[in-house]
């Protein structure tokens, strides 16, 4: 009589079928790695700007996305502030004529912190005061938290003791520099200088 018996592996073609499967994921990994190499080196440096839609000082519809192909300077404050404010939007101006002719695709966007009193009339002459071209958006509260939330923007009211302005509003000062394909390419903040900012706005288009 014969008796059947389970045929096992042995040591070396155990070790062979490791070999094997370490090579298969080590040929995976690598294949993954130069995708996403290539991806990288083909796409544009930073994360995408989160895009929104707000109301510019028209009273019209705006969205982000719609400055597509220009590069953006998007800052966060309000009309009544008394320095971080008017400092950056006026050295955000000498940037832009600093550009020369390559300021024509330079956009900078002001998004209001105080909806209660930044409406779009107010937002425009505001904004006029420091270059015709600036854009100047506002919206109502529900609409304006989640811009706020994407990009990192803390506001706070304060009062204002003795001024006819009634409140103040502490926010943080950073500007989002925003290249032409719509990423997040630096930051700037208030105390930058006009030729800083230029210097972004140039670094920003590459």
């Amino acid at each position: 009589m014969f008796e059947m018996t389970e045929e096992r592996p042995t040591p070396r073609s155990a070790a062979h079928g490791r070999c094997v499967a370490i090579a298969a994921a080590v040929s995976l990994l690598t294949l993954v790695i130069v995708v996403v190499g290539v991806a990288l080196l083909l796409a544009p440096h930073g994360p995408l700007a989160p895009d929104f839609k707000l109301t510019d000082q028209s009273g019209r519809p705006f969205r982000l996305s719609d400055l597509r192909g220009h590069t953006v300077a998007l800052f966060f404050g309000y009309t009544h502030c008394p320095d971080v404010c008017p400092t950056t939007l006026a050295a955000l101006a000498r940037a832009k004529r600093k550009l020369g002719t390559d300021g024509a695709r330079f956009d900078v966007v002001f998004v209001t912190v105080d909806p209660r009193r930044d409406t779009t009339a107010i937002v425009g002459k505001y904004v006029r005061l420091f270059d015709p071209s600036f854009i100047g958006l506002t919206g109502t509260e529900a609409q304006l938290a989640p811009v706020y939330t994407a990009y990192k923007v803390y506001h706070q009211a304060l009062p204002a003791h003795g001024s006819a302005v009634g409140y103040l509003e502490a926010h943080s000062s950073t500007v989002d520099f925003i290249g032409p394909h719509g990423r997040i390419r630096s930051f700037g903040d208030w105390s930058d200088t006009p030729d800083e900012l230029a210097a972004q706005v140039k670094q920003a288009e590459s």
